[in-house]
């Protein structure tokens, strides 16, 4: 009613107003209220708050009066009377009652005070009203001012508030309420707080969770409660629009109900550590600068516990990685860790391999390579210590094949016939892995058959830039494709000038425009002209439709369409070609770029391409060689090496701990007990597919005995049965058949 008619309420409301007065006046006095006096005073903080935007005057003197006693008594106040003046404020600043950073100031200080509740609703609130401003307002110097007071807030020398801080910002950034680059800069000086428990949430926020960096699958990060929440939302939708009558209203709400929750379910799946792992990377304004202040306090602080310095290497490998810097002071730092014998040495043998790019010079690689085999790659190892500097080697090839030797890779791949399985498929991935990049430095027996994919492949050189000038495989198309226009072409007249140069073309008073096509087009058609060819003339042809016609221009002899003038007019379809005796090779890199650059391919070229390059993969091998000599093991390698290839281009390009922890083992096979006892164990309470007899005592049917019947019983009686039925049974078969066959019900 006082939001109808605030001028009728005004004597209730000072009343309300003067009893709120009194009350603080006696906690001034003593804060330890009782219970009942507390229940009273909180009702009338809430009541306020909701109320007091009629009355602009008292208004004001409510928010001074929540200020200061959030400023100076908050410490000695009740935590569920602290919790109402923070609800209050919030009231009063969405009210625009309270200024912005007025208010952010006061929760700010209130921080401090050992009170988990309150710590969560102001993070919250804090959040909630970042995206509030966005949505509401586009006041970008209101965003400038929340910008500078978050970010001075992260050095605040109080641990707690510069946490309280942190942790608004990321929020801020997984939901885009302020700038993200901004966020991810100031987050980025966080790096180096002088406050421990800061850098290691920083950098954690670069770095996401610690299933991206095992690359494990993050869907299944949901819990299980929200899943049986989503399952039991899209049945009741689903449901109900069955149940319910269908109008094109309720199919249209329903189609848009079920985007919008395809569309939360996606959201759901995309986890902010991927939102904030790479994109947060990617905004930095000078990674080569924070790559070297990082690796500088790595270097200098030895006393440093080993799990900090871990998240350090970690980031600063995974920065240089990824924005292809030259910090090459770091691949030498890692050289004292790696050592089978060293704590979580599988994640350091990630990070050498994650900081190797192609910008990175060879000697500085392949001096990690032989450190890394020196140390793993010895007969006194274990085999499991063997089989991650393998994997580990081949990673950091995968990055940097130039720095690649011949010797030391034929070294490592002796190791293809060790005595241990994850050993042997370590090495032979290594081959699986240079058999497409730089065969030639393989033994002749570990090159693989060679194939026409293999021919064209170029050894990678450092510092060279692999540009494409045409999309590879373009060759297998025409140069030039026919083109059918219903239009009439007049002739064209040339003078006697052009007819004495060394233009291929002629001109007469019945001339026509000639095109060349391409010897490819013709080799394709050769099927639809056989009749036309002239004997030891192949590629002599005449198209005609009325008229034939030929000249000799330069030597070169020339066929060409022509027709009568008076019948021209009668032709809505012309063909125009001409082919030379002397066709024109090219090779097919020109090839290929003379098609791009021709005309924009379709999807069946495109399905053309992808199966000539899938046939120059098997060329020169034939297909009993293939079955002989291709095994398991070499099928899952492969397998491997195109799934590696494919994950590697789609994310940040790179790698991650499951490709250095890559083991094979051996599945343990059952024996028939074994088996037999899984089955019965499966079995037990288990519905019985069958539908149930309508009591243990009934026995069967006529109708299931007569199914049960060997088919020879009664294959006489069927066939009789058939010739002797009647013309209304044989019309009910057909239309129960043919409803069948339309999806209907009989």
């Amino acid at each position: 009613m006082l939001n109808k008619d605030p001028e009728s309420y005004k004597s209730d409301f000072d009343a309300i107003l003067l009893q709120y007065t009194h009350t603080m006046k006696v906690i001034h006095l003593d804060p330890n209220l009782d219970r009942m006096d507390l229940l009273t005073l909180l009702e009338l903080i809430n009541f306020l708050s909701h109320s007091c935007v009629h009355y602009p005057y008292e208004a004001t003197l409510f928010a001074e009066s929540v200020e200061s006693v959030l400023r100076n008594q908050a410490t000695r106040l009740d935590p569920d009377l602290r919790m109402a003046f923070c609800k209050a404020l919030v009231v009063l600043r969405n009210r625009k009652t309270v200024l912005d950073c007025a208010a952010l100031e006061i929760f700010f200080d209130l921080i401090k005070i050992r009170d988990k509740r309150l710590r969560k609703f102001i993070c919250g609130s804090v959040v909630s009203h970042l995206r509030k401003v966005k949505n509401e307002r586009k006041d970008h110097k209101v965003i400038a001012e929340l910008h500078c007071y978050l970010f001075s807030r992260l050095m605040d020398s109080r641990s707690v508030v510069a946490r309280a801080a942190l942790l608004v910002l990321v929020e801020a950034f997984r939901k885009k309420l302020l700038n993200p680059t901004k966020i991810a800069n100031a987050i980025a000086d966080c790096c180096f707080h002088v406050v421990t428990r800061i850098q290691v949430m920083a950098m954690k926020f670069f770095l996401g969770s610690s299933k991206d960096e095992e690359g494990l699958d993050d869907e299944t990060d949901t819990s299980d409660e929200e899943g049986k929440m989503e399952q039991k939302t899209i049945r009741e939708v689903t449901v109900g629009f069955r149940a319910a009558k269908k109008t094109r209203k309720k199919v249209k709400i329903f189609e848009k109900t079920k985007k919008i929750m395809a569309k939360e379910k996606k959201s759901k799946k995309c986890l902010d550590s991927k939102l904030c792992n790479w994109i947060a990377i990617q905004s930095l304004f000078d990674p080569q600068s924070f790559a070297d202040r990082l690796f500088g306090l790595l270097e200098s602080r030895t006393n440093e516990k080993f799990e900090i310095r871990l998240l350090q290497m970690a980031l600063c490998a995974r920065i240089i990685g990824a924005h292809k810097l030259q910090t090459l002071g770091f691949y030498s730092y890692l050289y004292r860790y790696l050592q089978p014998r060293q704590r979580e040495v599988t994640r350091l043998l990630l990070y050498a391999a994650q900081a190797c790019h192609e910008l990175v010079p060879p000697d500085v690689i392949e001096q990690l390579v032989r450190v890394i085999a020196q140390n793993f790659v010895t007969d006194r190892n274990t085999p499991e210590a063997i089989t991650v500097g393998l994997n580990a080697i081949r990673e950091i090839f995968t990055s940097s094949p130039f720095a690649a030797t011949e010797e030391l890779l034929r070294d490592l791949t002796e190791y293809k016939s060790y005595k241990n399985k994850n050993v042997s498929l370590a090495a032979r991935g290594l081959v699986t892995l240079f058999r497409n990049i730089n065969p030639k430095l393989l033994c002749r027996k570990d090159r693989g058959r060679p194939t026409e994919a293999t021919k064209e492949l170029v050894a990678p050189v450092f510092g060279s830039d692999s540009t494409q000038v045409a999309i590879s495989g373009a060759e297998c198309l025409p140069e030039f494709v026919e083109e059918i226009n219903s239009v009439e072409v007049s002739p064209i007249k040339y003078s006697g000038n052009e007819m004495n140069g060394d233009n291929d073309c002629y001109s007469d008073n019945n001339s026509w425009e000639v095109d060349r096509l391409s010897d490819d087009e013709s080799d394709n058609e050769n099927k639809h002209q056989d009749n036309d060819r002239d004997d030891g003339r192949g590629r002599k042809r005449v198209f005609e439709k009325l008229g034939e016609n030929t000249t000799d221009v330069n030597s070169k002899t020339i066929l060409i369409e022509k027709m009568p003038e008076e019948k021209a007019d009668n032709l809505a379809l012309i063909k125009r070609r001409v082919h030379f005796e002397e066709s024109i090779q090219y090779s097919s890199i020109e090839k290929a770029k003379m098609v791009c650059e021709s005309r924009i391919l379709t999807q069946e070229e495109f399905r053309r391409i992808k199966a000539y390059q899938l046939k120059k993969l098997v060329t020169n091998s034939s297909k009993k060689n293939l079955e002989k000599n291709l095994k398991l093991d070499d099928m899952r390698l492969e397998e491997e090496f195109n799934e590696q290839t494919e994950r590697r281009s789609m994310a940040d390009g790179l790698p991650r701990l499951k490709d250095i922890e890559l083991f094979h083992k051996k599945i343990a096979r059952h024996s028939k007990e074994e088996r037999l006892a899984s089955v019965a164990s499966g079995r037990a309470g288990r519905q019985e597919f069958n539908k149930p007899k309508k009591g243990s005592h009934v026995g069967r049917t006529n109708r299931e005995l007569a199914k049960r019947k060997n088919y020879m019983m009664v294959k006489r009686k069927v066939r009789g049965k058939n010739r002797q039925r009647s013309f209304r049974d044989q019309q009910l078969s057909l239309r129960r058949y043919l409803l069948r066959q339309a999806g209907r019900k009989c």
